[in-house]
């Protein structure tokens, strides 16, 4: 395990851990918040010996520049430790439900034609740095596979050349979210500029693992990722209000957006034709796929062409 726990919970906080593993959930996912929280107690409450409920609504506080939907995310680990420790039979206070606020509706930045054609002007146009070697040939190549094929943009940071088939023009992309495996077909002008991309870190990477990899050895980190996507932008010219900036993610609800948006207007049966975007997608449920119809009317202005009462009610989310 990647952090080291030492609290009165360290045992409760690992067998925890180990458990949502199990059930299908990211180590990391669980483990960063508990690590933080396995801190906070040894600092504030060394001595007590139970999660007890000033402990935990300490640490349900909204923190200086925190957002809400963190603190509400912090809260449902803690609260589902404290049920955790309470069902093998310890006494744990469990923080109840709506403790920390409701979820603030998160909206996707979509991406008007202008600013996809600005932004991919710049990562095609990004020079070279002593410091980020080979980010000339990999950063046009990356970005387009996220947005082209709608994935997450850890499913590209982690991406095994030999998860690449460039002879069908099909990505294998295994323990996503959920643990979740699924392949993914490129267009051919998609494969086409992996293949280009791959022959020319053949002769500068020979024996890479990844199939965008770091010179150093490994995955780039999803920091150096979001560091390359500002130099982008601000390379293309283009600034953004600090309240309302796009994100590396924003390329995922983009594809799936866009791709709604040509079915209406080819008039297409988006309810036939929404669980094959689901399942390419890797969504879990329909009900993901459907929360992009209730983005395309209000960004596109297209409810004359389809019935949107079956979007009203699904939430926001980011699977």
């Amino acid at each position: 395990m990647k952090y080291k726990f030492n609290s009165i919970f360290a045992n409760d906080i690992e067998s925890y851990i180990t458990l949502r593993c199990s059930l299908g959930n990211k180590e990391d996912t669980y483990a960063r918040r508990l690590h933080s929280f396995d801190k906070f107690c040894l600092e504030h409450y060394p001595d007590d010996m139970l999660l007890t409920q000033p402990m935990a609504e300490s640490w349900c506080t909204l923190r200086a520049n925190e957002k809400e939907n963190t603190l509400q995310f912090r809260t449902n680990i803690l609260r589902g430790f404290s049920k955790y420790v309470a069902s093998i039979g310890k006494e744990a206070y469990i923080i109840p439900e709506g403790f920390a606020g409701k979820n603030v509706s998160f909206m996707p930045y979509l991406y008007t034609d202008s600013e996809m054609e600005s932004f991919f002007y710049g990562a095609d146009n990004l020079p070279p740095h002593p410091l980020s070697v080979y980010r000339e040939f990999i950063i046009p190549v990356l970005f387009r596979l996220i947005y082209c094929c709608g994935l997450r943009p850890q499913e590209v940071r982690l991406l095994k050349l030999q998860d690449v088939n460039l002879n069908t023009g099909v990505l294998h992309i295994t323990d996503s979210k959920r643990n979740k495996d699924r392949n993914v077909i490129m267009s051919a002008d998609m494969c086409d500029l992996c293949r280009q991309y791959d022959n020319l870190m053949k002769a500068r990477l020979p024996e890479r693992d990844f199939f965008f990899q770091n010179p150093n050895g490994g995955a780039y980190s999803a920091r150096w990722i979001q560091q390359q996507f500002f130099k982008c932008w601000k390379f293309a010219g283009i600034s953004f209000d600090s309240c309302r900036r796009p994100r590396v993610y924003d390329w995922r609800h983009n594809f799936a957006t866009r791709i709604i948006t040509k079915w209406i207007h080819d008039e297409k049966d988006v309810s036939l034709l929404l669980p094959y975007l689901s399942t390419y997608m890797g969504h879990s449920s329909l009900e993901y796929t459907a929360y992009y119809i209730h983005l395309v009317p209000e960004h596109y202005h297209l409810s004359a062409l389809a019935d949107w009462n079956c979007s009203q009610e699904v939430p926001g989310y980011e699977d």
